[in-house]
């Protein structure tokens, strides 16, 4: 058997005061920051909680604008990219960005951008329908083994997900995935519950917001069910989902949320948009948000921030360059 294993790791005149973070000149307008998904996606939800969490606790004095872009994600990541550098345009992506450009998909990466903050680290699960006949990742594995390219694993190409699922037939020889674009987590919910495919992975965070009741208890009327859990341990609101390694799989699958600016955006925008997010990351909102979604509090700017984002490439190329082959 093969084995796969990956785990992401991975001011200028800022004056913290006990109303907030204050700034020496920025912002003086509000901020856009770009979704390049679907609305109700894990990046939509992570974004919006932090926009909440800065308006209700007036950390920046101005609002955000959360703007979701839909199509492949590049679209979105590219407007940024492009965008005037004058400190009120931003990003959120995730691994997605790094997935992209190892793959070839597009010619651009996160060296592309200033890198602004990591917020919080999520894990995903592979997902089929009950109605699959496919109760574990043993039989899902197995069947894409058996009967190769026959199986339509629904992928954002070059995303979490496509990455996901290279690193989940690596598991076993011979196995191999038809991988098909449908988007983020939204669209592969919808094409997996509508039968257009017959697997995919989402996010912790997408699980149970489709899946689970607001108690965290299982909704009888979701169509579709979670096999395995890729982080270290399980978590309590998905607590009878087993982790890979609990299953004899060698697969830890993490990623952090980043958040970026336009290549030459101004350091003190920059400082300002890290500490703003890191205030509000030890706001009630997030707090709870993280623990309602199972995510870690992970929190990186600077140094921290760019040699995780160095270290997670290094690691994510090559899956990348093989997502491409696929």
């Amino acid at each position: 058997m093969a084995r796969s294993s990956f785990t992401v790791a991975l001011a200028a005149a800022i004056v913290v005061s006990s109303t907030g973070v204050a700034f020496a000149e920025w912002p003086e307008k509000p901020i856009k920051v770009v979704v390049p998904f679907r609305a109700g996606g894990t990046s939509d939800q992570v974004t919006r909680a932090f926009q909440a969490a800065i308006e209700e606790n007036d950390i920046l004095g101005q609002p955000l604008t959360v703007v979701n872009v839909g199509g492949h994600f590049s679209i979105g990541a590219r407007q940024v990219m492009e965008a005037e550098p004058d400190g009120y345009n931003f990003l959120t992506i995730h691994i997605a960005l790094m997935g992209g450009e190892g793959g070839g998909i597009f010619d651009f990466g996160y060296r592309d951008y200033e890198p602004v903050a990591a917020t919080g680290q999520f894990c995903v699960l592979p997902m089929v329908r009950k109605d699959s006949g496919i109760d574990s990742m043993e039989e899902l594995l197995a069947k894409a083994a058996s009967e190769p390219d026959t199986l339509i694993f629904g992928a954002n190409l070059g995303a979490i997900n496509h990455m996901g699922g290279i690193m989940m037939q690596n598991l076993v020889d011979g196995a191999k995935f038809r991988f098909v674009q449908i988007g983020g987590g939204t669209a592969n919910f919808t094409a997996l519950t509508g039968a257009q495919t017959d697997a995919t992975v989402l996010s912790a965070a997408e699980v149970a917001n489709f899946t689970r009741m607001p108690d965290g208890s299982e909704n009888p009327e979701a169509q579709i069910k979670p096999l395995a859990y890729t982080g270290p341990d399980r978590v309590e609101h998905l607590s009878d989902v087993p982790t890979m390694t609990e299953l004899g799989y060698d697969m830890n699958y993490c990623i952090e949320s980043w958040w970026f600016a336009p290549k030459g955006t101004p350091q003190e925008a920059i400082d300002g948009m890290a500490a703003a997010l890191e205030e509000a990351s030890q706001t009630p909102r997030i707090t709870e948000f993280y623990e309602s979604k199972m995510f870690a509090p992970v929190f990186r700017k600077g140094d921290d921030l760019q040699n995780s984002l160095d270290a997670t490439w290094a690691a994510i190329e090559p899956i990348a360059k093989q997502a491409s082959q696929k």
